[in-house]
C-alpha cells in the first residue's frame, strides 16, 4: 500500500490496510486517518516487529470504527516472535463502541487482557481463528453485550475450562449474559471442555444456538446446563460429545448429527435427550445402518419430531429399526427427506407424513405407502429423484389421492405413467426421465386436473406421445413448461390451449414451432418463452389473422396481452424485424443465443423497459454504443443489457 494514504486525514472509509516493509504502509501510519468509520481489516501484522509503531497507531482515537479484524499470517513461520506478537495485540487495544471483533492467525501465546473487557459495552461479535499457539481464551463471560462467539483452528488449546466464564466469586453477575450463538470449530487439539461449577443458572441464559465442529479428540464435556438452547449441530467429533451435549440441552428443537464416527445407531441414551426436537438432520453417518434399536422406544422418546433428514449415509439400509417392514408411527411426524443412501432399498412411509423426498437412492426399487382406498393417504408433497431402480409400480399400488406437487426427476424406469386418482394435483414436474415414452390420453388420470396449475415436462428425450388436445380442459392451469423433447412429434393447435394459462415455456420438439400452423393463444397470457432448437429457420412464418383483422408475417402469432418474451436457441432465425409491432403491452425482451439474428424492427415498442441481448454476435455489432445501426431505436429503454 501506499504510504501516502495517511496524508488523506480526512478520510472516512477504508476497509483495508495491509502492513508492508521499511517503505511501505506501517502500522502507525493510522494515527493520522481520526476519521475512519465503519468497517477496518489490518492485514499483516506479523511484519510489525517494533512495539512502539503499535503504540503510534493509537486505535482508540478511531472511534467511529464499528467492525475491526487483526490478521497476522497464517503460514508465517520464520522468526516468529511470540512475545512481540503479544506486545503489539496489547497496544492495538481498540475504542470501546466497537461491535464487531475478529483476531485471526494471533500468533501469541496468550490474549492480553483487554479482549474481553467488559468495558467494551457494545461488542456483539467475537472471532478468534487460527490462533494455534494460545492454550487459553481469554475469559470473555463479562462482555456484557457479546451475542455471538466463534473459534476456530486454535491447534494449541487442550482444556478449556471455567476461565472462560470469569473468576468464580465474581460479583459482574451472569457470565454471557447476552449471547445466543457459541460455535468451535477445527480444534484438532482440543480434549476436554469443562465449566461445571455447581451455580448451573449463572452462564448462558440466552444461548440458542450450539455448534461444535471438526473437534476429533474432543472426549470429555462436563458443562452446565444450558435449556435455551434451540439448535445444536455435532459434527465430525465423538460420540462421546454428542451424548453429553444432549443430555445438557434437552431443550434442542433442530438437532444436526453429521459425521460422527463410530455412530451405528441412536442409541437410547440420545433418544432419551432429545424429546423436543422437531426436525432432526443425520449427514454423512457412514457406519449407520439403521436408525435405532427399537421403532417403539424412538415413537416414545420423538413424540414431536415433525422432520426427518437422512443424507449420504453409505450403509444406512433402514429408516427405522433394524427389523424390516415396520412402519414408523410417529403421530408427530409431518416431513422426510433422505439422500444419497446408496443401500437403501425400499422404503415404508409412516402414518400422517405430508411432504417425502428419495433422492439419489440408486438401490430403491419399491415404496409402499400405508393407505387404502377407506383410508387415503396425507401426503401432499412428493419428490423423487435419481431413484434408478424405482419401479413406476410404487405409485400404481397406492392410493394416492392426496398428493398437490409431485415431482419426478431422472427416473430411468419410468416408462409409462401409471393410472391413478390425483384429483387434488396443483403441480406436476416430470424432467430428464429417458425412456419415458408415453402420457396417454386416460392414463395417470391425467385428465380432467380440475386443481393443476403448474405443468412442467422437459428433457425427455423419448416422450413421443402426449395429451395435448386435452389441455383445453385444464382451466386451471396458470404455468405450462414443456421442452427439450426432441421425440414428441405433436404440434399445438389452434385452440388447444389452456384458458386461463399466463406462463407458457415451450420449444426444443421434434416438429419445429414453425410449422405447428397460426397458434391462438389465450388472452391471459403474459408470459413466452420460446426453445428453437430443432425448429427450423424461423418461427415466424408468412400467414394472416382475419379474425383479429391483423396483417403479419408470423404464422406463431404472439397475443398482444404479452408483458415478457424470451427467445433463446434459434440457430438460423435472421430477423424479428416484424411480428413484434402489435405487443403494445411488451415491457421485457430478451434474446439469448441467436448467432445469426441480425435484424430488429425499425422502431421498437415505447412500453419496453428491458432488452437483453446475449450471445448474438451479428445483432450485437448493430447494438454497439453510438455507432450501431440499433443505438437510436434502443439508447432510451431503461435496462439494456447486449454483449
Amino acid at each position: 500500500m501506499p504510504r501516502g494514504i495517511c496524508e488523506l486525514t480526512c478520510l472516512q472509509t477504508l476497509s483495508k490496510v495491509i502492513i508492508g516493509g521499511d517503505d511501505e504502509f506501517k502500522i502507525s501510519d493510522l494515527k493520522g486517518l481520526l476519521h475512519l468509520q465503519g468497517q477496518l481489516c489490518i492485514e499483516g501484522l506479523h511484519k510489525v516487529i517494533n512495539v512502539t509503531h503499535a503504540k503510534e497507531a493509537n486505535l482508540q482515537q478511531l472511534m467511529g470504527l464499528r467492525n475491526l479484524e487483526m490478521k497476522w499470517s497464517d503460514s508465517f513461520v520464520a522468526s516468529r516472535n511470540e512475545v512481540i506478537a503479544y506486545q503489539v495485540l496489547e497496544e492495538l487495544r481498540p475504542f470501546e463502541k466497537l461491535t464487531s471483533l475478529a483476531i485471526i492467525s494471533y500468533m501469541g501465546t496468550k490474549f492480553p487482557s483487554w479482549v474481553g473487557d467488559s468495558t467494551f459495552v457494545c461488542l456483539t461479535q467475537l472471532t478468534l481463528r487460527g490462533c494455534r499457539s494460545c492454550t487459553r481464551l481469554p475469559t470473555l463471560g463479562h462482555l456484557p453485550s457479546l451475542q455471538k462467539l466463534y473459534v476456530e483452528s486454535m491447534n494449541g488449546l487442550k482444556r478449556l475450562g471455567s476461565e472462560l466464564l470469569g473468576p468464580p466469586n465474581s460479583r459482574r453477575g451472569v457470565s454471557f449474559p447476552s449471547l445466543e450463538v457459541l460455535e468451535f470449530k477445527d480444534m484438532q487439539g482440543w480434549e476436554e471442555w469443562s465449566t461445571s461449577d455447581g451455580d448451573e443458572a449463572r452462564s448462558f441464559p440466552c444461548l440458542h444456538e450450539i455448534s461444535i465442529m471438526s473437534c476429533p479428540k474432543l472426549h470429555v464435556v462436563a458443562v452446565e446446563l444450558v435449556p435455551s438452547v434451540r439448535i445444536l449441530c455435532i459434527k465430525e467429533c465423538s460420540i462421546a460429545v454428542l451424548t453429553s451435549m444432549v443430555s445438557v440441552s434437552s431443550s434442542v428443537l433442530r438437532l444436526t448429527v453429521w459425521n460422527i464416527k463410530g455412530l451405528t445407531q441412536l442409541h437410547v441414551e440420545v433418544l432419551e435427550n432429545i424429546r423436543a426436537v422437531e426436525y432432526l438432520r443425520i449427514l454423512q453417518c457412514d457406519e449407520l445402518t439403521y436408525l435405532w434399536e427399537s421403532e417403539a422406544k424412538a415413537s416414545e422418546n420423538l413424540v414431536n419430531l415433525q422432520k426427518l433428514e437422512v443424507s449420504e449415509c453409505a450403509n444406512l439400509v433402514s429408516v427405522g429399526e433394524k427389523k424390516e417392514k415396520v412402519v414408523t408411527s410417529f403421530e408427530s411426524f409431518k416431513e422426510i427427506e433422505i439422500n444419497n443412501c446408496p443401500r437403501l432399498e425400499n422404503y415404508d412411509c409412516p402414518n400422517n407424513i405430508e411432504k417425502l423426498k428419495i433422492s439419489g437412492c440408486g438401490s430403491v426399487t419399491s415404496l409402499t405407502f400405508p393407505t387404502t382406498h377407506d383410508t387415503p393417504s396425507t401426503l401432499k408433497i412428493l419428490n423423487i429423484e435419481d431413484c434408478d431402480n424405482l419401479e413406476t409400480s410404487w405409485l400404481l399400488d397406492n392410493f394416492l389421492s392426496s398428493l398437490e406437487y409431485l415431482v419426478i426427476y431422472r427416473m430411468p424406469k419410468l416408462r409409462l405413467f401409471p393410472e391413478g386418482c390425483l384429483v387434488h394435483l396443483t403441480t406436476l414436474i416430470v424432467s430428464s426421465c429417458d425412456n419415458l415414452e408415453s402420457i396417454p390420453e386416460h392414463g395417470f388420470g391425467f385428465l380432467p386436473f380440475l386443481c393443476l396449475k403448474s405443468l412442467l415436462i422437459n428433457n425427455c428425450k423419448n416422450l413421443k406421445s402426449f395429451p395435448y388436445e386435452r389441455l383445453r380442459r385444464l382451466t386451471s392451469l396458470e404455468y405450462m413448461w414443456i421442452s427439450y423433447c426432441p421425440s414428441m412429434d405433436y404440434f399445438f393447435p389452434c385452440g388447444s390451449w389452456p384458458p386461463n394459462l399466463s406462463n407458457l415455456s415451450i420449444g426444443s420438439l421434434k416438429k419445429p414451432i414453425s410449422e405447428w400452423g397460426l397458434q391462438n393463444f389465450p388472452a391471459s397470457l403474459v408470459t413466452l418463452i420460446l426453445y428453437g432448437e430443432n425448429s427450423g429457420a424461423t418461427p415466424f412464418a408468412k400467414a394472416e389473422d382475419h379474425t383479429r383483422n391483423i396483417s403479419t408475417t408470423s404464422s406463431f402469432l404472439l397475443p398482444s396481452s404479452l408483458t415478457y418474451l424470451y427467445i433463446t436457441d434459434f440457430m438460423d432465425i435472421q430477423s424479428i424485424s416484424i411480428g413484434l409491432q402489435h405487443l403494445t403491452c411488451l415491457e421485457e425482451l430478451v434474446i439469448y443465443s441467436c448467432p445469426n439474428l441480425r435484424d430488429l424492427p425499425v422502431t421498437l415498442l415505447p412500453s419496453l423497459s428491458r432488452f437483453w441481448v446475449k450471445y448474438c454476435p451479428k445483432l450485437r455489432k448493430k447494438c454497439h454504443s453510438r455507432k450501431g445501426k440499433y443505438w437510436p431505436v434502443i439508447s432510451q429503454i431503461p435496462d439494456l443489457d447486449v454483449e
